[in-house]
């Protein structure tokens, strides 16, 4: 709620029926959390301190709308400034660099543990935030001149994918290992394609 804007949390099926143990924040009534946004309307709740918030969404002249649209796009700036997460794995050094994300992103880790126990020097980068993009993280780790191919994995047809051609930009090949529906690349089929990508 930092930036007021709706968030979606993707998660593939298998992550969804995994269960791992959590610690849940302590508990805040209502009233306590709106009095604490300055943006929330909280109604008469005594104690806050709050003037009347009125919300609009309507604006009807054209200097009021760029007005909005100029403030979402400084709002939209700060998000991609100040939250893009990500994870790296073995890319120090890496010839290839694998990127996933979810389920798919742990069979890779196991794939890349086997391939450096070969002799083959892969890692990974693992999106947490799929917007905003690590575009700036990819583009400097692939940009490593020990790189020569970038592979994406999915458990799709290819959407992150394109992501990852934008944020390469052309520096290296992308390669692209995934299946559509609930079939997962297993770590044997990952490594032959690391191979293949390195001429083996």
């Amino acid at each position: 709620d930092t930036y007021r804007v709706p968030v979606m949390m993707l998660a593939d099926g298998l992550i969804g029926q995994m269960m791992e143990p959590v610690e849940m924040p302590e508990f805040k009534t209502e009233a306590q959390l709106a009095c604490a946004k300055p943006w929330a309307a909280a109604g008469w709740h005594e104690g806050c301190g709050k003037p009347r918030a009125v919300i609009n969404s309507l604006y009807i002249e054209d200097e009021a709308l760029e007005a909005l649209h100029q403030r979402l796009q400084a709002s939209y700036r700060q998000i991609e400034k100040n939250e893009v997460r990500y994870e790296t794995f073995n890319t120090e050094d890496a010839e290839v660099i694998i990127i996933a994300y979810g389920t798919i992103s742990r069979v890779c880790r196991s794939a890349i543990d086997e391939l450096t126990d070969m002799g083959v020097k892969a890692g990974l980068i693992r999106p947490i935030t799929l917007w905003p993009f690590p575009n700036a993280a990819i583009a400097s780790i692939v940009s490593q001149p020990s790189v020569k191919k970038v592979l994406a994995v999915e458990i799709s047809a290819g959407q992150m994918v394109e992501d990852v051609r934008l944020a390469v930009n052309g520096r290296k090949e992308v390669a692209f290992l995934g299946y559509p529906g609930s079939r997962i690349a297993t770590v044997e089929e990952i490594i032959a394609k690391v191979k293949a990508l390195r001429g083996e």
